[in-house]
């Protein structure tokens, strides 16, 4: 289980930035259906819970009383989903400002590269109580990491979702 959960960080780090080079700047910020985001917003609501795992990973923590991987299969089943419309908590719903595609990529690479740090130095076995997670409560470790597995892969989907309407909607030239 570890070695998968491993292995889907390093799949979605390697999927996520040619995901966000489907886009050009304009297009990072371009509605492209009614009640939806811009790319630029998933990039910023992915970062703004990706980057908060490290926090918590680096906070508090307790052994773990239960199976450390307990949560693993409701996180896939739930994230995976993709019929499944999710309310996003509110503190990390993304803005109406216009967002910098520049900027989320070297954001995304800083927060992978400390994931992957803390996968080295952190027991994810254990128990991290400085958030509880809706429904589920306090998570270990891998659980965590499952969590950003699993999240990063249903809103690359949906950035490749929102290029294709994008794409659909340009105008053809005709090059006669």
């Amino acid at each position: 289980m570890k070695e998968e959960i491993i292995a889907g960080l390093e799949e979605t780090t390697k999927e996520l930035f040619p995901t966000l080079s489907l886009f050009s700047q304009e297009d990072f910020n371009k509605i492209p259906f009614e009640e939806s985001w811009t790319a630029g917003q998933v990039a910023e609501h992915l970062f703004k819970s990706e980057s908060n795992i490290p926090r918590v990973l680096n906070g508090s923590s307790k052994e773990t009383e239960r199976d450390p991987f307990q949560h693993v299969d409701t996180i896939r089943k739930v994230f995976l989903d993709y019929t499944l419309k999710l309310k996003s908590p509110e503190f990390i719903l993304p803005s109406n400002e216009l967002k910098n595609k520049e900027d989320f990529i070297k954001r995304f690479e800083g927060t992978r590269k400390e994931l992957r740090n803390l996968i080295e130095v952190k027991d994810l076995n254990r128990t991290f109580t400085g958030f509880s997670f809706p429904q589920m409560g306090e998570l270990t470790g891998w659980e965590w990491f499952c969590f950003a597995v699993c999240h990063s892969k249903r809103h690359i989907h949906q950035m490749k979702i929102i290029a294709e309407k994008l794409k659909a909607a340009k105008p053809v030239n005709d090059a006669a």
